[in-house]
């Protein structure tokens, strides 16, 4: 049986609520947070199949065509965008304090210097060191602007009352969808 999309809007939705979960208890906020992490990622991905028309989840996820929609109400059309948004909420909240671009480039640095030196052989480790520096510093720099934007959109959407008004529109529209199309 197909899982309405309107259930994960439902869900996503309690999970951008979290901040005012954390006012009654603060480790029910941090499992909310917890939980949205993998429901964002669920519901980008979702959102992504469905405004490609990629089919691959159809089976799995029952979404209403935009015409039933709009027949409903006119503002249900925007489901697809508030899921997107909500997806990168709930994604980005945990994640957005974690400094990944390092990581990422020390790691494909490294890469680059050891299979140029099993292709090159003859290589010095001087010249490996120097491609190891000049291959780390120009992905970090790359990274560390998209970790930027990333923190800089995750830090906008995590503000409480933004994060909370996501979070109650996604649940109404959610049980709009859900009551509409059962």
């Amino acid at each position: 049986m197909p899982f309405p999309v309107a259930y994960l809007l439902i869900a996503g939705g309690v999970c951008a609520c979290a901040p005012l979960f954390k006012r009654v208890s603060n480790p029910l906020g941090r499992l909310l947070s917890v939980i949205g992490f993998f429901v964002g990622i669920a519901v980008i991905i979702v959102a992504a199949d469905t405004a490609l028309g990629l089919d691959f989840f159809s089976s799995r996820f029952t979404s209403p065509s935009i015409a039933a929609l709009e027949s409903v109400s006119p503002y249900l059309v925007y489901y697809l965008p508030l899921m997107i948004v909500l997806g990168l909420l709930l994604f980005s909240r945990p994640l957005r304090n974690i400094r990944w671009a390092s990581l990422i480039s020390l790691a494909v640095g490294l890469l680059i210097a050891y299979y140029l030196g099993i292709i090159f052989s003859g290589l010095s480790s001087t010249i490996l060191a120097v491609v190891f520096l000049i291959a780390t510093l120009a992905i970090y720099t790359l990274l560390r602007f998209v970790e930027d934007i990333f923190g800089f959109v995750g830090t906008v959407l995590a503000f409480p009352p933004i994060a909370i008004v996501v979070g109650l529109v996604a649940v109404y529209f959610g049980i709009i969808i859900a009551v509409s199309f059962p």
